[in-house]
C-alpha cells in the first residue's frame, strides 16, 4: 500500500545506518504514525471503495495504520519516518510476516479493527487483503523486503520526503542483496516508482472491485 508520496538494530531487524533524515519510529509515535498514513491514504481510490462512509473514513484510516504500525512492529519489521514526522514507511524484512504471534504481540489490533467494520466493507477489505498476500508470495518466493506501506503528510507531498524514505529501504535491500516488492492501488505513482527503478510485473484487479493494483518489483 503505496501513499501519495554505525550499523544499528530495530525491532530485531539489522537495518544498518540509516540516511541523514531519516530514524526509526519510536513507540511513543505509533498513534501519530497511523495519522499520518491515514491522511497520505484519504483519497486513495481502493480505500475510497473499501471505506464507503466519507463520514468515518479517515479515522478509520488512522486506526487502521496504526494497528499496522503495531503489528509490523511486533513482527520485527522496520517503521521509519522523517525527523518531523512528516512521512512513514513500513518494511517487512526477508522472512518476517505479519502472523498470528505479531497479532497478538500488538494488542489484536488489526484483527479488532477489521470486525469493528460494517460487514460488506469488512468482506470487501479481507477479500482484497489475501489477494494482494496470494500474489505477492507467488510472485515473490525468494527471499525479498516488502514495503508494506508509505505515505506523506499532503501539506508536505512533493518535497523529496518519501523518496528519501524508499531510497533507506532500498539500500538496505542492496545490502542484503534481495529484492524489493510494493503494490500501488494509484496509477500516478507508477511511474514514480519506476524512476526509482521498479518495474511493474503485473496489473491485477482488486477483488469483487473495479479497480486496479500494480505489483511492482525492484531487482
Amino acid at each position: 500500500m503505496c501513499g501519495e508520496v554505525g550499523g544499528s538494530t530495530y525491532h530485531g531487524a539489522v537495518v544498518g545506518p540509516q540516511p541523514r533524515g531519516i530514524i526509526p519510529l519510536l513507540p511513543n509515535d505509533y498513534l501519530a504514525a497511523g495519522g499520518v498514513l491515514g491522511r497520505a491514504f484519504l483519497d486513495d481510490p481502493l480505500w475510497s471503495v473499501l471505506m464507503s462512509d466519507p463520514q468515518t473514513r479517515q479515522a478509520r484510516l488512522a486506526q487502521m495504520f496504526t494497528g499496522l504500525v503495531k503489528t509490523t512492529a511486533a513482527a520485527r519489521g522496520v517503521a521509519e519516518t522523517t525527523p518531523g514526522l512528516e512521512a512513514v514507511a513500513l518494511w517487512l524484512p526477508p522472512g518476517r510476516e505479519l502472523g498470528w504471534w505479531p497479532m497478538v504481540r500488538s494488542g489484536m489490533s488489526m484483527p479488532r479493527f477489521v470486525m469493528a467494520l460494517p460487514t460488506q466493507d469488512r468482506r470487501r477489505m479481507i477479500a482484497v487483503l489475501r489477494q494482494g498476500d496470494q500474489r505477492r508470495k507467488e510472485l515473490m518466493p525468494r527471499p525479498h523486503w516488502y514495503l508494506e506501506a508509505i505515505g506523506v503528510e499532503p501539506e508536505h507531498q512533493g518535497a523529496g520526503l518519501g523518496s528519501a524514505l524508499v531510497r533507506a529501504g532500498m539500500a538496505r535491500a542492496d545490502r542484503d542483496k534481495t529484492p524489493v516488492y510494493l503494490e500501488t492501488e494509484t496509477e500516478g505513482n507508477v511511474a514514480y516508482y519506476e524512476h526509482l527503478g521498479f518495474d511493474v510485473v503485473e496489473r491485477i484487479v482488486a477483488t469483487g472491485l473495479n479497480l486496479p493494483l500494480w505489483l511492482m518489483i525492484r531487482p
